[in-house]
């Protein structure tokens, strides 16, 4: 969740996102997308949609086919939406968005500014 101020996203909150998994994949529930919309109209959530994150333990920062999938299909709710990977072992993340004629990118790291 978050906004954008001063040509900058700012994400203020995450939401998870009861995902269905097995060894090899997770799947975001429709339904659950359809219900943080709902909470967000009617006012229970603040914010708007900025992307989703996920976790590749032990495999590295990237995005497969299935996750560029995933975040196109994020930014219907943002021109700006972002998709966070995160390795928990190696204790890195990753940020990527969607550059006009480059396709979904990796941010530089001087991009990205946690407080």
């Amino acid at each position: 969740m978050g906004t954008l101020e001063d040509q900058a996203l700012w994400i203020n909150d995450i939401i998870p996102g009861e995902v269905e998994t097995s060894e090899v994949s997770c799947v975001f529930p429709p339904q659950r997308l359809a219900e943080v919309a709902n909470d967000i109209v009617e006012g229970s959530i603040n914010g708007r949609i900025v992307g989703w994150y996920h976790s590749h333990p032990s495999q590295g920062l990237f995005l497969s086919q299935t996750d560029v999938g995933t975040h196109m299909q994020f930014s219907q709710f943002s021109p700006y939406a972002v998709s966070l990977v995160v390795d928990p072992r190696s204790a890195e993340f990753g940020i990527w968005v969607f550059e006009n004629g480059l396709g979904v990118v990796q941010l530089p790291d001087n991009y990205i500014h946690i407080m």
